[in-house]
């Protein structure tokens, strides 16, 4: 909603950023968003609406339609299903995965939550604190976690199947990132601290193939 000016029409907005950046005709750049509408699933008549007479995954679609507007070969999408229920959720994945596909373009997820990264991602960077903790493909790490922040990640998910059973949580409060703990910042939370954690802060390194984590455990 914050990226979405509310006394301007849609249309407008996602053409501005063609006009702009390619200088194009607003002729042109008009028949272009109608295709980016129709690529983003929404009927190009909705154009000429204000972000207020639209639902919030409908919002999600016209910024996503901004950010391909100028067919960049990388799209930047941090939290992009934050705030919305789990079928819009479901739909904007679909159709984030369908664009790159169909437009050719890679996509960097910046997201909490594991079960989108499962749906939509190849590779996976876990990080703590601004420091990269784990990375691997999305199957060895959610197969095979290395570091104990990743484990609790998975464990703080809902499992359909399977039995019952409670999630998992850490205790205390993430870090003060103008004064970190020293050593392996995680250290606090970790239910597996040693001396050399609270000391040394561990590199990342590689175990296994393509697998890197950045633990003493490791």
């Amino acid at each position: 909603m914050n990226a979405l000016n509310p006394v301007r029409r849609v249309g407008e907005q996602v053409s501005e950023a063609i006009t702009y950046h390619e200088g194009t005709t607003k002729g042109e750049a008009r028949r272009r968003t109608k295709r980016l509408f129709e690529l983003v699933g929404l009927d190009p008549v909705r154009m000429n609406d204000y972000p207020h007479e639209f639902s919030g995954g409908m919002r999600q679609r016209i910024v996503i339609a901004m950010a391909i507007a100028c067919e960049p070969d990388l799209i930047i999408a941090d939290e992009p299903v934050t705030a919305l229920d789990v079928l819009v959720q479901a739909q904007i994945l679909d159709l984030l995965d369908s664009l790159k596909k169909e437009l050719n373009i890679s996509m960097i997820l910046i997201t909490h939550d594991l079960s989108v990264v499962k749906e939509t991602c190849d590779f996976v960077a876990v990080m703590y604190a601004g420091k990269l903790v784990e990375s691997s493909t999305v199957e060895s790490v959610l197969k095979n976690p290395h570091h104990p922040y990743t484990r609790a990640l998975i464990q703080a998910l809902p499992q359909i199947s399977g039995g019952r059973h409670s999630l998992k949580s850490l205790a205390g409060m993430p870090p003060n990132l103008i004064h970190p703990p020293s050593g392996c910042r995680f250290h606090p939370r970790c239910p597996f601290v040693m001396d050399r954690c609270r000391a040394e802060e561990p590199l990342l390194a590689e175990h296994g193939t393509n697998h890197k984590s950045a633990c003493f455990l490791s």
